[in-house]
């Protein structure tokens, strides 16, 4: 039995069609502005972290990202403890559970360097051991991930109370109280002290000596 095939006419009745279409939505397309387009078809309304915008002014629809010390984990800064000021995350490294607390009333925005949102403050991590462990944390915009990360940290000290940070230049002064060596970590800390930390030019954390 032969094959049949299509009438030419018919073959070719396709691309014009198609063509014609083509012709006719182009048209259409400049007929019309942008704004009546966007009213036909409303794009999708990316939403806003709240935490993000109330502690750094910024619209990003990322929670504020901080790699756990010591740790392989994350935690994502999503709650809000209105006592303390505090913006808290948890995370989960498997063996390991906890909480991160961001320091809001002690934030310190860097001045004299060159990018814009660079911050200094102070994180507390909890796990299910009875120490609360206190960093300096560095903290910037990410604008290819579109998210404030903290970008570097350092030990301050077990159930510390820190009372306040201080930038000249590209120093940051830590002042806190802290225990006695024959103190227990039950008691309040009442011991002054002052820690120096120095910022590199990729702006990390060391000790000053």
């Amino acid at each position: 039995m032969k094959t049949r095939l299509l009438p030419i006419p018919l073959v070719l009745l396709t691309p014009i069609v198609l063509l014609v279409i083509v012709v006719f939505a182009g048209i259409y397309r400049f007929s019309i502005s942008d704004e009546q387009i966007m009213a036909k078809f409303p794009s999708t309304i990316q939403q806003r972290d709240p935490i993000v915008q109330a502690v750094f002014g910024l619209n990003v629809p990322y929670p504020i990202t901080v790699p756990v010390p010591d740790t392989p984990s994350y935690a994502f800064m999503e709650s809000w403890d209105d006592q303390h000021r505090w913006v808290i995350g948890d995370y989960d490294s498997g063996r390991e559970r906890g909480s991160v607390a961001l320091d809001t009333q002690l934030m310190l925005k860097l001045e004299d360097v060159e990018e814009n949102y660079r911050y200094v403050s102070v994180i507390r991590v909890s796990n299910q051991g009875s120490g609360v462990f206190n960093y300096l944390a560095l903290f910037k915009y990410d604008e290819l991930r579109s998210r404030m990360v903290m970008v570097s940290s350092q030990l301050l000290g077990d159930r510390i109370e820190v009372l306040s940070l201080t930038q000249n230049a590209s120093q940051v002064t830590v002042s806190l109280l802290s225990h006695a060596n024959n103190m227990a970590f039950s008691e309040a800390p009442t011991e002054s002290v002052s820690i120096l930390f120095s910022i590199s030019e990729k702006y990390q954390l060391s000790t000053s000596n």
